[in-house]
């Protein structure tokens, strides 16, 4: 294999269970308050739910809008902590109320804690008998008895509500006496008067049957797209960012992404048929750049997140520190959509944005690093994809990152983008961080020091990128 093998060795190792599992089971207990990004992810995902929802009140056919207002719910608590779904539920609840008043709110509140039950029977690898149990309990439980306190204090809404239910059936009851049936039109009516007679009994039943039943076809609604999120976007690790000595972690905190060594790592992502990953192992050395090819499913969007930090229950995952996301010295990431990493207004501000301090960070030498030179007044809304890649590389750079994950972020650009991007990640190792590019084209692969072939979640391949591309290492990128 030569010498480049040493920098990403395959090493053998039969499955072990680690703390993976329990430490997901943890996350939420997790104390403090909410930070930043959780805050900014619960406004923005309950102004998505609020939409849809004012959405399914307004138009023909609300429901489906309805059970699709759901999932920003479930991927909320799926993502961060059961705290940040109920602070958007408060707060877009309350935005519901000023549009279409009380009845609004109630219904916005009634989505949300179906979204909040699938996304933590989600996290917790429940299927349709967990779900629906939890339904009783989350949803129904507090609707049911909501329900019978309002209608048993306001005597006027209960009337007009049993009213409603009598007008409602009256014309079935008519139809059948018109085509003479008596004898059915009278049971009807004595079926009626039980109901009205008996609500505080009937109408929670109803809701029992309706509410576990939406949960139910929400969930089949959630779950593809909540596969995808975990298959897009590492969960955020509640302990990284955290000032105290934290668990699962190095002592203090410290940020120690690589060397990196996976030991029979197995991913299987809730409600999956098969392994994202099985049985993977292998190793990042500092200071080189690494190559994951493979085709679509195959596994390296769900490598790179777990070399970014995210957890496993099978196999371990082994490094002198924490991953550290987002953190100086730890590990940053950059996708094929810059335009979802780009937040400043200002070319300059984007490069410091989140930082808690920019002191230290030489932002015109990371814009000429990244080819930006001169960019620094520039509006973000004015840069070509090219350009905002690039500027998401170098934010990426201003927290000097250990290691730096990139999922096929040359994927949106032309020809000419990728060679100068592949370019730029290529002199990074010279400059202290590793580099993990996820890419499709053989081209920029072969500019690797090592490249790791994966297929259907399998390593296939790893070494140089003769040995794994063959005739395609000469490929351009």
């Amino acid at each position: 294999m030569g010498p480049r093998r040493r920098h990403l060795g395959v090493t053998a190792g039969s499955g072990v269970r680690t703390l993976g599992s329990k430490r997901m089971a943890r996350e939420h207990r997790r104390r403090g308050r909410l930070r930043p990004e959780e805050l900014a992810e619960a406004a923005v995902l309950g102004d998505v739910a609020l939409i849809l929802t004012l959405g399914g009140w307004w138009l023909p056919f609300g429901y489906v809008l309805y059970v699709a207002a759901t999932v920003p719910f479930a991927a909320l608590v799926v993502r961060r902590r059961l705290r940040a779904a109920v602070i958007a539920t408060v707060a877009a609840g309350q935005v519901a109320f000023l549009m279409g008043g009380l009845i609004m709110e109630a219904n916005l509140a009634l989505i949300a804690l179906a979204g909040i039950t699938i996304g933590v029977a989600y996290r917790r690898g429940w299927g349709d008998l967990g779900t629906a149990a939890l339904a009783l309990v989350v949803t129904w439980l507090p609707t049911a008895v909501g329900t019978v306190a309002v209608l048993g204090v306001l005597s006027e809404s209960r009337r007009l509500t049993l009213k409603q239910i009598d007008i409602g059936t009256r014309w079935a009851r008519k139809l059948a006496r018109r085509f003479g049936y008596d004898q059915l039109a009278q049971q009807g009516d004595r079926v009626v008067h039980w109901v009205i007679a008996h609500w505080w009994l009937v109408i929670p039943a109803a809701e029992l049957f309706a509410l576990v039943g939406s949960v139910l076809l929400a969930r089949r609604v959630a779950i593809p797209a909540l596969n995808r999120l975990d298959a897009s976007f590492a969960r955020p690790d509640p302990h990284d960012g955290d000032d105290h000595a934290g668990r699962d972690r190095s002592p203090a905190g410290t940020p120690g992404p690589v060397p990196v060594a996976l030991e029979s790592v197995r991913v299987r992502y809730p409600g999956a048929a098969s392994d994202a990953l099985s049985d993977v192992n292998l190793r990042v050395e500092p200071g080189t750049l690494v190559a994951v090819v493979g085709d679509n499913g195959s596994g390296k969007s769900t490598l790179a997140r777990v070399l970014a930090g995210r957890p496993v229950a099978f196999g371990r995952v082994v490094r002198p520190g924490a991953a550290a996301l987002g953190r100086a010295g730890g590990t940053a990431m950059v996708f094929q959509r810059p335009e979802s990493q780009v937040l400043g207004v200002r070319v300059r501000d984007d490069v410091v944005w989140g930082m808690a301090t920019a002191a230290g960070v030489d932002v015109a030498e990371l814009l000429e690093l990244v080819g930006l030179d001169g960019f620094g007044d520039r509006e973000t809304s004015t840069l070509s994809g090219g350009e905002l890649q690039r500027l998401a590389i170098a934010a990426a750079l201003a927290r000097r990152p250990a290691l730096l994950v990139s999922d096929e972020s040359t994927a949106m650009l032309d020809r000419t983008g990728r060679r100068d991007l592949t370019r730029l990640l290529r002199q990074l190792p010279a400059r202290g961080t590793a580099v993990v590019h996820v890419t499709h084209h053989m081209g920029e692969a072969a500019t690797a020091d090592v490249v790791v072939a994966l297929a259907g979640g399998r390593l296939v391949t790893v070494g140089s990128p003769l040995v794994v591309l063959g005739g395609e290492a000469g490929a351009a990128p």
